[in-house]
């Protein structure tokens, strides 16, 4: 890693290992025959799944460039 400090280290491992679990996930990975629309409900599931793993991912992104830039 860069040169992150000890905060920033843990909330990066923290991080990940959320992210492991989310990659577990089974509304991140729609079925082949999956149609958007044919049922409102597992439609919000999968949006919600899908905004929090973007929220995650980006959370990660921001750490690491805050490390990058020396913060």
């Amino acid at each position: 890693m860069w040169r992150m400090t000890l905060k920033q280290r843990r909330r990066h491992s923290e991080l990940m290992a959320q992210f492991e679990k989310m990659k577990k996930d089974p509304y991140l990975q729609p079925p082949p025959d999956y149609e958007i629309g044919a049922d409102p409900e597992e439609d919000k599931k999968y949006t919600s799944a899908f905004s929090a793993m973007n929220a995650l991912l980006e959370e990660i992104q921001k750490l690491e460039e805050k490390s990058r830039e020396g913060n």
